[in-house]
């Protein structure tokens, strides 16, 4: 059963109604699950298998008591606190392999949101609140690995300021006689506590002090099928993550800029193909169209570069 998972539109506030359900909005590698009997295959949203990165999520089928279902979710690193960090699961993102080292430091947690195949029926069409009832009914309790995704009926604004509270990213809102559709729809939304977006990377600029490899990340968005600038990134790079980042630039270095509109800058700046994708959060957008203090989160391995476009929250209604 090929499933091409259903997205959310970016709005700008949180709200109440009882017509919708409201939940954490997780922070991780969005992940179709398939088990049929004792096959199973982990596929990321470009379509990657996921197994090799997370072999301790080979035990997902375990958690429940049917072996035969199509699930969507998210896998997420938890901290002690149960709250979930793009950043913690990038030692495991950036490897082909895992390592029980790896799986010690950070461990992965399959949370599961939606049920879309049971046994032999397509449950796609199904209103939300049935494919979830189900769901829940099939989940095995403290099942290793796996954790459903808990949702409140109506109160999206109390759990939008829960997420606040914690620093999460924010909350998801989907409307609960929502079909499950393979395209992006305004049945599901999204409202976001803090600033995050994907960027293309279009080159690099060269390192100035003490600092190792390269200066900043120079990144955009694509609108209209051009690679628009969006800023510079240069601050979240540990030592290590610079030198991996050298060595992923260096293997697409170009002559040619990729930017519609390239920047101008005093320091020399290098170009690359565009097709490393990176998460960042920042402070705000400038007047200028440019990411005011842009953090490094993380590369983005199950995103393809042409579809990074920058997110403009919308008005609910």
């Amino acid at each position: 059963m090929h499933v091409k998972p259903m997205l959310a539109t970016l709005v700008d506030k949180p709200f109440d109604d009882d017509e919708w359900s409201f939940e954490i909005k997780w922070d991780g590698v969005r992940a179709i699950c398939e088990i049929d009997g004792d096959r199973m295959t982990l596929t990321s949203r470009n379509g990657n298998s996921l197994l090799a990165q997370f072999p301790e999520l080979r035990a997902v089928p375990n958690a429940f008591t049917s072996r035969h279902v199509v699930l969507d979710g998210e896998i997420v690193s938890l901290d002690r606190a149960g709250r979930s960090s793009f950043q913690r699961l990038q030692g495991r993102l950036n490897r082909s392999v895992s390592s029980p080292a790896l799986e010690r430091s950070a461990p992965a947690t399959y949370v599961v949101f939606d049920l879309l195949r049971l046994g032999a029926k397509d449950l796609r069409g199904e209103p939300l609140d049935v494919r979830q009832g189900m769901l829940k009914k099939i989940l095995r309790p403290r099942a290793p690995h796996v954790r459903l995704s808990r949702r409140v009926i109506g109160r999206g604004r109390e759990l939008f300021a829960r997420a606040k509270r914690l620093s999460l990213e924010g909350i998801m809102a989907k409307r609960r006689d929502s079909r499950y559709v393979a395209t992006r729809s305004r049945d599901w939304l999204k409202i976001k506590a803090v600033h995050e977006q994907e960027v293309v990377v279009g080159g690099w600029t060269e390192p100035r002090g003490s600092r190792e490899d390269f200066g900043a990340l120079l990144v955009g968005y694509y609108r209209g099928g051009r690679l628009i600038y969006a800023g510079r990134v240069g601050g979240g790079f540990d030592r290590r993550g610079l030198a991996d980042m050298m060595a992923r630039l260096a293997r697409l270095a170009s002559s040619r800029s990729p930017f519609a509109d390239p920047p101008k800058a005093a320091e020399t700046m290098h170009w690359v193909r565009p097709h490393l994708v990176v998460e960042v959060k920042f402070g705000e957008w400038t007047r200028d169209g440019l990411m005011r203090q842009p953090i490094f989160l993380g590369l983005r391995t199950d995103k393809a570069a042409k579809s990074v476009v920058r997110e403009t929250p919308r008005n609910r209604s």
